[in-house]
């Protein structure tokens, strides 16, 4: 189950990233703590997404904890690639 959250994890940076699909692949599949930052990813869009649907009062500041969680996850992974910022 693990290796799949990161397979999944890994399709949802190449997604956000998708000029740099080959070297995210190549991280991915030598690098453990890129896989759990893939992972990582994965699962704080996926909460960004409920929380965007949810009619719970706590939306919008639930939103924007993992919009910033995501941003905060997608520079790391720009600079665990060594792409320009």
């Amino acid at each position: 189950m693990e290796d799949a959250r990161m397979e999944y994890g890994m399709a949802r940076v190449i997604e956000c990233f998708p000029e740099h699909a080959a070297s995210i692949r190549d991280r991915f599949h030598a690098d453990e703590s890129f896989r759990e930052m893939c992972g990582d990813y994965a699962e704080t869009v996926a909460a960004l997404e409920r929380w965007r649907a949810s009619s719970s009062p706590h939306r919008a500041a639930r939103v924007e904890e993992y919009r910033e969680l995501a941003s905060a996850l997608e520079v790391e992974i720009v600079a665990a690639l060594g792409l320009p910022t």
